[in-house]
């Protein structure tokens, strides 16, 4: 039993005094719990508020300030932050740049088409329908009643009106934002309905009670026009209205391609740590010291080293590419992929030669190169929506390639160029140069 006791404390000590086994243990872990609950907590435990959203309202009519009122209500005051804007191409180009979440677009003949009815009231008579109750109705002159009714009887129902289109131009990085304003114009849209329905039962009554009565409304119509079902139980159809949610370039947000390119570096960066362990691999396997005695600098040795594993990973990634194309995944600009490829394998590269030249042996690398790719991929989002993360921890992750492969490819899977992405691909590059300076450092402490 004393030895069994022995054995197990040496393997208790051995495993708490390796650095990479406490990493895989216990860093690893933690951090993945906290960068996903971060995630699905609305942002680090707090709630969403004062999402950035544009208003333009291009409305002859009235009907549209019913969506104007909803977005000032005090349940979503503290929501959504409404901007009202006159310059669309000008609100349009802050939604491509992410400044904002949403561009609500109300078009200008949206009362006209949504409610043909109170439009033509309001042209005819002045009398804006949306804001009479019924009380204000019955205070009409007779003479206005009578309009009111032939303008009822005889414009086109609003059903056989063709369907007005609310447009949502929406940022593909602000989805969960994009969800919340749709479900208020849905609100706002629901409460018109039933505010237009309310209108039409008044009417509807009103018509019916001129015709009964024998007034004169117009040729074709008699008391049969409207029978008593329809005085008390009117037609009840919809505003033609639709919602249409746009994102720049054309393409929104879909899993699919967000998920071929996010786990693609995943694997990526599994792979390069891989393959940079293998020089301390043959260090414990004696063939580096053999392969350093021959007429090869240190530094040849290294290169040669690095280059397979950037070949190696950029075909790994180029038929990620190829495969994950074919069953309608959307990568980017297909004479911009390749280039975004290389730039991130380059910055994955130097994952792997920074891990490989400061880990003492080729399992320790490997168990070092496994957290860092698990915790990196957390941190800028492989697993879920980046833009579910509270913003720290999106900045944080810029220390990983794999956050600066997710930014590149959501710009060139939403349309974007490559004015757009050079930036990012700086970014990345900057990066790669830190990793690399830092592996040399690393490298002359072994080659000594």
């Amino acid at each position: 039993m004393k030895k069994l006791w022995t054995l197990a404390l040496k393997e208790v000590r051995l495993a708490f005094r390796d650095v990479g086994m406490l990493v895989t243990m216990l860093v690893t872990p933690l951090v993945l719990t906290l960068a996903i609950g971060a995630a699905f907590s609305g942002g680090g435990g707090g709630t969403l508020s004062d999402v950035p959203v544009l208003w333009l309202n291009q409305d002859r009519g009235t009907l549209s300030q019913t969506l104007v009122d909803v977005f000032d209500s005090e349940e979503v005051q503290d929501l959504i932050a409404l901007e009202p804007v006159s310059d669309e191409a000008a609100a349009r180009a802050r939604v491509e740049r992410d400044e904002v979440a949403v561009l609500v677009i109300i078009p200008e003949d949206f009362s006209d088409r949504a409610f043909p009815q109170a439009a033509q009231a309001q042209q005819t008579l002045g009398l804006d329908l949306t804001a009479m109750d019924e009380a204000q109705f019955k205070a009409l002159t007779d003479a206005q009643k009578m309009e009111l009714g032939r303008i009822f009887a005889l414009a086109p129902t609003s059903d056989a009106a063709l369907p007005v289109t609310v447009e949502l131009y929406a940022s593909p990085d602000w989805r969960i934002s994009t969800a919340i304003v749709k479900s208020v114009v849905t609100q706002g849209i629901e409460i018109m309905n039933l505010q237009t329905q309310g209108i039409r039962v008044i009417m509807t009554r009103l018509v019916a009670a001129q015709i009964a009565s024998g007034a004169d409304m117009g040729a074709g119509l008699s008391a049969g026009a409207f029978d008593a079902a329809t005085v008390e139980e009117p037609q009840m159809s919809a505003l033609p209205v639709r919602l249409q949610i746009v994102a720049p370039g054309g393409r929104g947000f879909n899993w699919l391609d967000y998920s071929a390119t996010s786990l693609s570096i995943v694997f990526l960066m599994f792979a390069v740590t891989a393959g940079g362990r293998t020089l301390l691999a043959e260090r414990e396997w004696g063939t580096l010291p053999r392969l350093l005695i021959t007429p090869t600098s240190p530094l040849s040795v290294l290169v040669g080293k690095m280059a397979g594993v950037v070949l190696t990973g950029l075909l790994q990634v180029l038929i990620l590419w190829g495969a994950t194309s074919l069953v309608g995944a959307h990568w980017g600009h297909p004479l911009l992929v390749p280039l975004a490829l290389l730039v991130l394998v380059t910055c994955a590269s130097g994952v792997g030669a920074l891990v490989s030249a400061w880990a003492q042996t080729a399992g320790q690398a490997s168990a070092i190169g496994s957290a860092v790719t698990l915790v990196g991929s957390a941190l800028s989002g492989s697993f879920f929506p980046r833009a579910n993360l509270p913003t720290w921890v999106q900045q944080l992750s810029l220390i990983t390639p794999q956050a600066w492969g997710i930014e590149i490819f959501s710009k060139l899977q939403s349309g974007h160029g490559l004015a757009d992405v050079l930036p990012l691909f700086g970014g990345a590059l900057l990066l790669t140069a830190c990793y690399y300076l830092l592996a040399v450092l690393g490298f002359r402490r072994q080659f000594r």
